[in-house]
């Protein structure tokens, strides 16, 4: 600035744009508007001066988000927010965008790691990351007692027939002396259609920890031909569990396998029910 005023060199309002772009510094984020989209860069700290660049000889280094292909990637401007579109509108060569930054910044991470820059696609993940941390916090509530469920195992029994129901089966449970022995089934489901008929027999296991394989063989020692058999536990099952399971025809599904359908038919379960599991009905910004 003391060089422009020994020569007598007029630089009018532009004083503020010079000392920004002089001003930037390595690992700063630079945004280049472009027709309808923006470029994305990181400063590298190296500065130069070159005539071969008319109006541009003060050249700051900038390396540039990249495509596998070496494209530069491209932003559409209507993946901004409406308030860092409209700034990006201004009649200035250096300005800056620093309540933007946090936006910015993570625009910048995920196109890094090979992302989208859809809203729709941020707001998926967004979305995605609450959904399963509300499928892991209610899984513990179920495990641990922590809803408003019947307890000794009864609530959640009566959670599975009421799941059941909504995939369009007649239920019921057995009486405790209905099969001899060993065998035995918590719940029995039928749904019959123009060209099949199913029937399931199933062990309902309200367990923290680990489920063993006691129940696989309640139901491997049920002598009934053509039924489905499945244990539905709370808990998490092991592998050897599992093929044992797998070596007696039975069906597993763990206390993760049973959040997820419980949250696909979330929205259908009884407002009671809903309420005893503690979901609600109340949008939830992201």
């Amino acid at each position: 600035m003391g060089a422009f005023c020994e020569q007598n060199i007029e630089i009018g309002r532009k004083e503020n744009q010079i000392r920004r772009f002089f001003n930037i510094e390595q690992g700063d984020l630079l945004v280049v508007p472009v027709n309808r989209a923006i470029l994305l860069a990181r400063a590298t700290g190296q500065k130069s001066f070159s005539q071969d660049v008319h109006y541009g000889e003060n050249l700051v280094g900038a390396e540039f988000l990249r495509n596998p292909d070496g494209s530069l990637k491209r932003v559409p401007r209507n993946d901004l927010s409406n308030a860092l579109e409209t700034r990006l509108k201004i009649r200035m060569a250096i300005a800056p965008l620093d309540e933007f930054s946090d936006e910015l910044e993570r625009l910048y991470s995920t196109l890094e790691k090979g992302g989208h820059s859809s809203i729709s696609s941020h707001y998926e993940a967004q979305n995605n990351d609450l959904v399963a941390e509300a499928k892991s916090e209610l899984l513990k509530r179920i495990q641990k007692g922590g809803t408003y469920l019947a307890s000794g195992g009864e609530g959640f029994e009566r959670l599975v027939m009421e799941l059941l129901e909504l995939e369009g089966y007649s239920v019921h449970r057995p009486s405790k002396c209905h099969y001899a022995g060993i065998a035995d089934a918590d719940i029995e489901a039928y749904r019959q259609d123009r060209f099949i008929q199913t029937k399931l027999l199933l062990q309902v296991k309200h367990h923290q920890g680990t489920t063993d394989a006691h129940g696989i063989k309640q139901l491997a020692a049920i002598e009934e031909e053509g039924a489905l058999r499945w244990l539905i536990t709370s808990a998490l099952i092991e592998e050897q569990t599992k093929t044992y399971a797998e070596s007696h025809d039975v069906q597993v599904m763990d206390g993760n396998e049973f959040v997820d359908w419980l949250f696909e038919q979330a929205h259908r379960l009884k407002l009671t029910t809903r309420s005893r599991l503690g979901l609600s009905d109340a949008p939830v910004l992201v």
